[in-house]
């Protein structure tokens, strides 16, 4: 149990790698709600897409269908790389409220480990030019790609169809983070309804759709104190009311669907297989519990406030289309009921599987 444990641990450390990058989230936080979701969505989009990438991947090695209650136990690890053209953003074309210094480009969560331009916040409050949020974009990890776990169960049914279905238990590591997946897919014979063709021993020709959904939570500590560390020349009201903000978490969702037709030829010990179809993916990022915020009323000193649930962003796709088109083929090897696999798909983002697995057809 602890050796199929381990990958998901992978996963999890991996990600919170990410989230370690983001000790400036209160910093970013401080530029309002609407610019702090402006440079969420541009710095966690590469992880987004890989994430979704990864989700879409990993959920066959045949288009042979089991026979009914045939059944096959499979661990894949899915790993997909982030462009180039992914791995930093433009600031300035962002649309921040905030004063940008320096060079405009910043990294992605997975681009270089090095700090971004830094953004700045003045509003006269009367007669004082008052700097209410200065920060550097969060750093890159340096992790080009994303590996995911996942474990499955394929199960025939009637019709030549087979019932698959995935799930990743909630998974707590430490205090800091936890992470969950479930999906459920169906793959169904179309060679049987082909004349001629039904009756070829070694193709198989087949129908798939599956979604899968991931979830990961992280805490976060943003406190007050950022903004009386400032050193704006003024002191800011405190109108939070004795808020603690001890329960801040920043969740993500990542929705993934997929449609192939699927071909392999299946032989005794090896399998050629290859797919093409669409993907689509969705994530919803949201930071849950209680922020401290900077309020401005006229001439009034600024107060910082407390704010619940600040952020909700959703982020579709690959740069936001609806679909994309993917590309996918592989081999599997059968040693009496083990099977290992290896497969690749050619998309934007490129996805390269690995699986382990028991089958009994």
């Amino acid at each position: 149990m602890k050796k199929l444990i381990l990958p998901f641990l992978i996963l999890v450390l991996i990600s919170s790698t990410a989230v370690g990058q983001l000790n400036s989230v209160g910093n970013i936080m401080s530029a309002g709600t609407a610019d702090a979701s402006k440079i969420f969505g541009a710095y966690l989009k590469p992880y987004a897409n890989a994430f979704g990438s990864d989700l879409n991947g990993g959920w066959y090695n045949t288009a042979k269908v089991h026979k009914l209650l045939g059944f096959d136990l499979t661990l894949t690890i899915n790993t997909a790389f982030v462009p180039s053209s992914d791995k930093t953003y433009d600031v300035s074309k962002l649309g921040l409220k905030g004063t940008t210094s320096g060079s405009p480009i910043a990294p992605t969560v997975a681009g270089k480990n090095s700090s971004g331009p830094n953004v700045t916040y003045n509003q006269m409050v009367g007669t004082t030019n008052v700097t209410l949020a200065s920060f550097n974009t969060p750093k890159g990890t340096g992790l080009g790609f994303i590996p995911s776990p996942m474990l499955q169960l394929g199960i025939g049914i009637i019709k030549e169809t087979e019932l698959i279905g995935r799930y990743v238990p909630n998974i707590n590591i430490g205090d800091n983070g936890s992470v969950s997946a479930w999906g459920f897919g169906l793959k169904h014979s179309i060679k049987q309804w082909i004349p001629g063709v039904k009756m070829e021993p070694f193709f198989h020709l087949s129908f798939f759709g599956g979604y899968t959904q991931l979830k990961t939570t992280s805490k976060l500590n943003f406190q007050k104190e950022y903004y009386t560390n400032l050193n704006s020349g003024i002191t800011f009201t405190d109108n939070t009311g004795g808020a603690k903000f001890d329960n801040q978490k920043m969740e993500m969702k990542v929705n993934g669907m997929t449609f192939n037709i699927l071909a392999s030829f299946d032989f005794p010990v090896i399998t050629l297989y290859g797919a093409v179809g669409i993907s689509n993916t969705k994530t919803n990022l949201k930071l849950k519990g209680d922020y401290p915020m900077i309020s401005v009323s006229g001439t009034n000193p600024p107060a910082i406030v407390s704010l619940t649930d600040p952020l909700n962003i959703e982020m579709k796709s690959m740069s936001g289309s609806k679909t994309k088109p993917r590309l996918n083929g592989g081999v599997k090897f059968k040693l009496s009921v083990i099977t290992i696999h290896f497969d690749y798909t050619y998309a934007n983002y490129s996805v390269v599987t690995a699986g382990l697995g028991i089958s009994v057809r």
